[in-house]
């Protein structure tokens, strides 16, 4: 596609030895960005650019207090957050280690260079490779993978083997899974330094970087990856000129659009034909989702911060920052109102590699993931202000953390660090808190009964409280947040990034995780959360899953039962976030139909608030004592429809 941006007199023969006007001598380079959409229908085209709306949404009716549903509507999903503070590495195995060296190096620059962003880490010979009939895989990259599409990052880049139908020979991306990605809210730019990954003129299949693209329920915002066969070195080398554009203003002092990195990268390098097989899927205007604004710290626990301050934040001691939101000069916002996101993590830590493969060696990396606290509290008037118990769990040893910032109001953004923090140290004052955290465990939502009927994919809900404030951490071996379904103890879910503190406040919080194709049937779910203290509790519940493809109704009635003045039917179902057409006909004995209710539910879990009924008929009169027959029919939409009957007693 460079061919289609070099504007010059005399190019576009694709040569080496053609004059740009800009760079002579360098060959023919391109003046403008270019990309494409890989669009077959005009339902592939409708998907693509209703993904570049929803990326540009905005909140104007944003408020504080609303929170988070377990619903995924895109009519209501707004993409600011956290996760624009987020850059993704991810590197293949074997080759000498070549590729995990090449995917450190740049996710080290980036965390030296440009420490508003925060880096993650995923090198797959850092996890337990296993053999299976179908050729070695890493379970637990996968999910790692997934993950971070799900809690989403401004760039996700890969680094290592790849083709048309995913990423490592190990299939740890594969096309299956990209089309089940549902991260609309949180799209990245994917970098891939890899072969033919998005190869879009193979007539026999639609390669895996297009599915990223095409994915109407997420996937990527864009691709600036590979159509034919590269070469790591050379990969190299574009993804290091890259980053040094990805991150910075232009001369104009704007961030760059996708298509201005695609120019600026291209330029830097010179003509090659190897260059040529990295396009752009996508819109090449589309600028990404920086935070546009500064979040500045002012004092903790009440001592100003100044150039030459370093706190030190012991285990169990409490901790208060203020700050405030302000342009890049360091002038507050007096009108800034909003909420903002503190995250505080622990020192880096060194992981190692495992050396799965003959031509891999063990090295090590660092990574700063362990999370102290990540709060959420409001901004009035550009101030804010939050505490935190530090945890006992972490290393007692002394060493640099890091205070990361998002802040929004629904309009504008801004993100920012304070990385003169020293963590390390106990309080010897701190309070004795031996009681573990206060769990409520639901799927979906509170009106959640146990026993109660969900669809294959329900979310988990919990409400969790404790004085202490809860564990996070996860360096104390044990003490994550971890949930178990079906006591299969050798697969525990570990929650600590989906747990969310309540606004303003680090004593609660809320848990929700989304389960994804669970089978038919009866299940079990257990959550143990820990407090900063490391004391522990321990919840379950019980659910029965039923196909959402069919409307499954359960434990239907009405309570008070029997009842004098009035009483409330009580539905439970597994069409969570769907609109549902409840009617309600109560019969008497005789078969005579006595009254009809009809009303419409909207609601988030299976269960929702009871429909009452004061006992009257269609005239209003008050029905006899007696024992009536009622019918319960609910539908959605004009193909699934289910009823049940039970009986009601009414005593006058």
């Amino acid at each position: 596609d460079d061919f289609f941006a070099m504007l010059d007199d005399g190019e576009g023969a694709l040569s080496s030895n053609n004059n740009d006007s800009l760079s002579p001598g360098r060959g023919d380079l391109p003046d403008i960005g270019v990309g494409r959409f890989p669009v077959k229908t005009k339902a592939e085209a409708n998907a693509v650019t209703s993904k570049i709306e929803q990326y540009y949404k905005r909140n104007y009716a944003f408020d504080v207090n609303t929170e988070e549903s377990s619903c995924d509507n895109n009519s209501v999903c707004y993409p600011q957050g956290d996760w624009r503070n987020r850059i993704c590495f991810v590197a293949d195995d074997e080759d000498n280690n070549e590729h995990f060296n090449q995917a450190n190096s740049l996710a080290n620059g980036v965390y030296n260079y440009y420490k508003d962003y925060n880096v993650d880490k995923i090198f797959v010979d850092s996890y337990v490779q296993i053999s299976t009939p179908g050729g070695d895989r890493y379970p637990d990259a996968v999910n790692d993978i997934n993950h971070r599409f799900d809690k989403g990052c401004l760039i996700f880049n890969y680094t290592g083997h790849g083709g048309e139908l995913g990423l490592g020979a190990e299939r740890f991306v594969e096309n299956p899974q990209i089309l089940d990605w549902k991260n609309i809210c949180n799209l990245p730019l994917m970098v891939t330094a890899t072969c033919e990954f998005s190869r879009f003129d193979d007539p026999d299949r639609t390669s895996a970087g297009e599915l990223c693209l095409l994915n109407e329920k997420g996937g990527a915002i864009g691709l600036m990856t590979t159509v034919r066969l590269a070469f790591s070195g050379l990969n190299f080398t574009l993804n290091q000129a890259f980053f040094a554009h990805a991150l910075d203003p232009m001369a104009n002092g704007k961030m760059p659009h996708i298509g201005d990195l695609y120019r600026l990268t291209k330029r830097q390098l010179g003509f090659s034909e190897q260059w040529m097989n990295f396009v752009i899927l996508g819109d090449p205007a589309v600028r990404l989702a920086y935070p546009e604004q500064k979040v500045y710290t002012s004092s903790i626990n009440s001592i100003s911060v100044t150039p030459t301050s370093s706190d030190t934040l012991s285990a169990l001691s409490l901790i208060t920052v203020t700050g405030f939101v302000g342009d890049k000069n360091g002038n507050k916002f007096n009108n800034f109102n909003g909420v903002v996101y503190p995250t505080v993590f622990d020192k880096e830590q060194t992981l190692t590699t495992l050396a799965n493969d003959p031509s891999s060696y063990a090295a090590n990396f660092l990574l700063q993931k362990n999370i102290l606290y990540r709060g959420k509290s409001v901004v009035t008037n550009g101030d804010f202000t939050f505490s935190f118990l530090v945890p006992q769990d972490i290393s007692y040893n002394f060493g640099k953390g890091k205070i990361s910032y998002y802040a929004h109001n629904g309009v504008n953004d801004a993100h920012g660090y304070y990385d003169k923090v020293i963590i390390g140290g106990s309080n010897p004052n701190a309070t004795t808190d031996n009681a573990g955290p206060m769990i409520q465990l639901y799927m979906n939502d509170e009106k959640f009964v146990s026993g109660g009927t969900t669809n294959e994919s329900p979310k988990v809900f919990a409400k969790v409280s404790d004085p202490s404030g809860i564990n996070t951490i996860g360096s104390g071996i044990g003490h994550d947040i971890v949930a178990v379904l079906d006591a299969n103890t050798q697969k525990p879910i570990v929650l600590n990034d989906y747990y969310v503190s309540d606004l303003n406040t680090y004593q609660s919080g809320k848990i929700r995780y989304p389960f994804n194709e669970l089978p038919e049937g009866n299940h079990t779910l257990s959550l143990k959360v820990w407090d900063v203290q490391n004391n522990s509790s321990t919840v379950s519940t019980d659910f029965i899953v039923a196909k959402e493809a069919d409307l499954a109704l359960s434990h239907i009635l009405n309570y008070p039962n029997p009842f004098t003045t009035k009483t409330k039917f009580f539905i439970e179902h597994n069409q969570c976030c769907t609109s549902l057409n409840v009617v309600i006909q109560i019969y008497s004995v005789s078969g005579k139909m006595v009254k009809s209710i009809r009303k419409t539910i909207n609601n988030e879990g299976f269960r929702f608030d009871g429909i009452e009924w004061d006992g009257k008929d269609e005239f209003g009169d008050k029905l006899a004592r007696g024992v009536y027959v009622y019918k319960v029919s609910v539908s959605a939409g004009n193909d699934k429809k289910a009823d049940k009957i039970e009986k009601l007693v009414i005593l006058n």
